[in-house]
């Protein structure tokens, strides 16, 4: 038997930051990663934390106040706000921050991002933070350890961008500043084939990822990859431990201080799929192989809940899908990069616009859900897509020829021959675009408001004016995509307090046993109201684990006492 202080099963940014706060605690803590890549659903994400009260966005002369947050968060969350849980975020969050950057490598940088819901009483700016990017040859040999961003948001293999590249990179034959950028890119990502064989510039989630899995290693964490947790160990009702799946031989781990689930939720899991998310034969899910639900199995095998209320709560994205000549499914979440843009519009199967094109990922599916739209199509002319691209069909100089030939991107010479290759009615999506166009000519958009609230203008192309989320579609030749419900991950786990502990049927915390990240059921409820409101509260909730882990029993032993288990 092994022993540690404490058990985190599962290598996100939920885990991880637990892992960093236990370490720099004093208390000795070992991750177990079921796969053989660290990071988690972090890895594939944005990487943004919505934090407010945050002290980075004091960088652009923005400031928050708690009352601000707290007032926004009953509106946008209603029947669903419970004080106890948003207070502990409230106050835990921005401590959070402070912390890793006093006690890590992690650093964010301030954003402009509105809040989702910026219409609502309390929204503001600067609560969305972004990873600064990272230098993936400082991780050494872990970089191969760490898992890699979705193949279809990169360039070249394995060149990353992030959201403030957008912008220069379509503008690089336009401006001389958009050129500088562009090529300041190209020629760091050339470096680094020539050099390491792939990309080194780390951004967005990857970034995060890297930073708290390089931190999680100095500060002396053990990190077991390839060791997936099988079951909980309980003593006197008392979780005490785990037993993991290591080297072909199942070891019983002891946790002196508790074991924090942080396994990543269950979006890879069909059967609890078909089982919680609404019309979920038609739902395609972005998270990682691994995710599979250990953590609410284990938890619930303990007594927790697992509340069918809020059980298939996710963070919803449209997502359009390529099967491959070898069958499996290419899939691509359609977050904001080309719907939001001047001259994109989503029409259901009547050929009608049902929704803001430029609303949150998580109101577009919202939305698809309410009027049962198992597909829709995004819609856009050759000048859209020669500026802009459209779903994994990129935007100039690179050929769009492929995703015709496959019939993943549909063509038409005039919106009528548009209209029967998607199966929609000549007659009404003319309408509907001629009504469009009339009215995005002046800037405005009568029917769903898009460009009228902050988000959406956020959203739109700087460049574009007089609003810039909306422009016409213009004349042909037309593009269309179909697009799906799906989900970037499911959020609806296990039932806990302000503390991270993980109740019982009864309300009762289970000693010993704590939950966080898409393991945790989220402080939001399945709404969301700004970008990064999943991790966020991933890596606050694992801060508070860990910290109330550390304050329980009498004193951590003392440093020197202290042999962190071998890592692999």
């Amino acid at each position: 038997m092994t022993e540690t202080d404490i058990i985190i099963v599962g290598s996100g940014a939920a885990g991880l930051t637990a892992a960093i706060t236990a370490r720099r605690l004093g208390l000795d803590a070992l991750v177990v990663e079921k796969t053989p890549f660290f990071g988690g659903t972090t890895a594939y994400s944005a990487g943004v934390p919505w934090v407010p009260c945050n002290h980075v966005m004091e960088r652009l002369g923005l400031h928050d106040t708690r009352e601000a947050a707290q007032t926004y968060l009953r509106h946008v969350l209603g029947e669903a706000y419970i004080d106890a849980l948003v207070d502990s975020y409230l106050e835990h969050a921005p401590q959070m921050l402070r912390f890793l950057e006093q006690n890590s490598r992690v650093r964010f940088k301030p954003a402009l991002l509105p809040d989702y819901e910026s219409h609502l009483p309390g929204a503001t700016r600067g609560r969305a933070l972004v990873p600064e990017e990272f230098d993936g040859r400082l991780l050494g040999e872990r970089l191969g350890e760490l898992r890699m961003p979705l193949p279809q948001l990169m360039l070249f293999g394995s060149m990353q961008l992030e959201g403030a590249d957008l912008h220069p990179l379509r503008n690089a034959l336009r401006s001389w500043a958009g050129f500088r950028h562009s090529a300041r890119l190209m020629r760091r990502f050339a470096a680094d084939r020539l050099m390491h064989g792939r990309g080194m510039r780390l951004v967005n989630g990857n970034a995060l990822a890297a930073m708290l899995l390089h931190s999680a290693a100095e500060a002396g964490v053990s990190l077991w990859r390839n060791t997936p947790a099988i079951e909980l160990v309980t003593r006197k009702g008392t979780v005490s431990g785990a037993i993991v799946h290591r080297e072909g031989q199942r070891v019983e781990v002891r946790a002196r201080r508790g074991v924090l689930l942080a396994s990543g939720g269950y979006g890879a899991n069909e059967a609890m799929r078909a089982r919680h998310i609404p019309m979920a034969q038609h739902h395609h899910s972005l998270q990682p192989e691994g995710n599979v639900g250990d953590g609410i199995a284990m938890g619930l095998a303990t007594g927790a809940v697992h509340d069918p209320a809020h059980a298939g709560d996710c963070i919803w994205t449209p997502v359009s899908v390529l099967r491959k000549p070898d069958g499996t499914l290419l899939r691509y979440p359609h977050i904001f990069i080309d719907r939001a843009m001047p001259g994109c519009i989503a029409v259901d199967d009547a050929g009608h616009r049902f929704v803001n094109e430029g609303s949150s990922y998580q109101h577009f599916v919202q939305t698809m859900h309410h009027k049962q739209l198992a597909k829709a199509h995004l819609l856009a002319n050759r000048d859209f897509l020669r500026r802009y691209g459209l779903g994994l069909a990129r935007p100039f100089p690179f050929s769009v020829r492929p995703y015709i030939e496959t019939g993943y991107l549909i063509e038409g010479r005039t919106l009528a021959e548009l209209a029967a290759r998607i199966g929609v009615a000549a007659p009404e999506l003319q309408a509907t675009v001629q009504r469009f166009d009339e009215y995005a000519q002046r800037g405005e958009d009568p029917d769903f408001g898009r460009g009228a609230d902050a988000h959406s203008r956020f959203r739109g192309d700087p460049a574009h004016a007089p609003n810039p989320a909306l422009g016409p579609v213009g004349a042909g030749p037309y593009y269309a995509v179909a697009i799906h419900p799906g989900d970037l991950s499911t959020v609806g786990g296990l039932d806990a307090n302000a503390q991270a502990q993980v109740l019982d049927a009864q309300g009762d915390p289970i000693p010993g046993l704590y939950a966080a990240g898409l393991d945790m059921n989220s402080i939001m409820r399945g709404r969301y109201p700004g970008g990064g409101a999943s991790i966020g509260p991933a890596m606050t909730f694992g801060y508070v684990a860990a910290r109330h882990m550390a304050a329980a029993g009498v004193h951590a032993r003392p440093e020197s006492a202290k042999t962190p288990l071998p890592s692999a």
